[in-house]
């Protein structure tokens, strides 16, 4: 027979409270796991458990464990994918939806979209204007403002109902959201446009380079979905990438890798934004290509989706093969499987554009390397800015809600 003293309820008591305390509060190690968990989902739309194994390194068990837990908490979400043939469908996972609406704000050199999204990331109001946020930059910003809650307004909310907000730019933004090139945004009328729609928004934007936004837009969900290392072309007024490796962004040890653009070129004489001579977007984005048209063409037959017309296409076919020669070094370095090219030129002149890619990365590229790479236009075409602003203020919530 055993003997219970049962004396001293209270160190029983105790004991049982720190036992259950140490099942919900996990320790060191399961907080390790958990975060490695959440960071390969972050910018991934979703993942089975066997994926997030060869991901992260840990064993079974211990996934199914996180996952478990963090299921049971409402940090993971989890669904059937979809059919594939025959057997019972595998599970994926994704991060919970965060609590409020997202808000993403994409500028261009000559026009602003603003789009406001659900917690799942879908858009459900968006907005194009005509903007020049080079010429006026603080008034470029205060119709942002303006767009947002008027669109936000038309969903029966206001800025206090958005859970966060992501921008892109065009300009070399480092990690702290300054920008690199004075002579952008009103010739230094804004050095620091983070903290500028911070101050106009009242809370945190995160401010990135608007290349960013075509890359997560792409790889959320257009045509870099599930593809590990690629490179997004943004080729319009100015000309810019920016590259994913092994799944992540690669913005270089100051935020400014993909600068692609300011590439000097043999035999180029103009003189660009940047104060170099002889850049890549002097002679490939919009306003050089405008000065190679003929009369009575205009800046404008680029700026309009392409008509099939014989002459512009083989100007824009030019500037592609000289993007694509810039981006060879490049692929020879990378290995990518992908370009994906998006703005102005590389979606509204899909055709011209990609063929002209496709022929001087072939020209210039090893020959391995340039069979394994394929080059597409954006499937989210000129929006896909606006979508991949969107996405990303939904995945910096999840991070903030996380604590990633």
């Amino acid at each position: 027979m055993i003997l219970v003293n049962v004396s001293y309820p209270h160190v029983i008591f105790r004991f049982v409270d720190k036992v259950v305390a140490a099942q919900v509060e996990p320790g060191p190690r399961a907080r390790s796991n958990d975060r490695a968990v959440l960071q390969v989902l972050e910018d991934r739309p979703q993942l089975t458990r066997q994926q997030i194994v060869e991901a992260t390194g840990l064993s079974r068990s211990t996934v199914a464990d996180v996952v478990a837990r963090m299921v049971s908490a409402g940090r993971l979400a989890e669904s059937p994918s979809a059919p594939a043939g025959r057997g019972r469908p595998a599970q994926v996972l994704r991060l919970a939806d965060p609590q409020g609406l997202l808000l993403g704000l994409a500028f261009g050199h000559n026009n602003l979209a603003v789009a406001v999204g659900d917690p799942s990331g879908q858009i459900l109001r968006e907005r194009a204007v005509d903007a020049s946020v080079d010429h006026d930059p603080l008034k470029t910003l205060d119709l942002a403002l303006q767009v947002s809650r008027e669109l936000l307004q038309e969903e029966g909310s206001d800025l206090d109902d958005v859970a966060h907000v992501a921008a892109g730019m065009p300009g070399p933004l480092d990690h702290e959201g300054v920008l690199q090139i004075p002579s952008l945004l009103g010739n230094g009328q804004i050095m620091e446009p983070a903290k500028a729609l911070r101050e106009l928004f009242g809370r945190p934007v995160l401010t990135v380079n608007d290349t960013v936004l075509g890359a997560y837009g792409e790889m959320q969900v257009g045509a870099a979905r599930g593809v590990d290392t690629f490179i997004f072309v943004k080729a319009s007024h100015g000309v810019g990438a920016a590259l994913i490796v092994g799944g992540k962004l690669h913005r270089g040890s100051t935020g400014l890798a993909g600068e692609i653009g300011h590439t000097r070129l043999s035999g180029a004489t103009g003189r660009c934004r940047c104060g170099n001579v002889g850049c890549l977007e002097t002679m490939s984005g919009i306003e050089g290509l405008a000065r190679e048209l003929p009369a009575p063409y205009g800046q404008d037959s680029l700026c309009r989706p392409s008509v099939g017309d014989p002459v512009v296409d083989r100007v824009i076919t030019d500037a592609g093969r000289s993007v694509g020669a810039t981006l060879a070094p490049i692929c020879n370095l990378l290995n990518p499987s992908l370009i994906v090219t998006g703005g102005l030129l590389g979606s509204g002149h899909a055709e011209a554009f990609v063929k002209g890619m496709r022929e001087g990365i072939d020209g210039s590229t090893q020959p391995a390397i340039a069979r394994a790479v394929d080059v597409v236009p954006s499937a989210l075409g000129i929006r896909v800015e606006r979508v991949g602003a969107v996405l990303l203020a939904r995945r910096e919530a999840l991070a903030a809600s996380s604590q990633l």
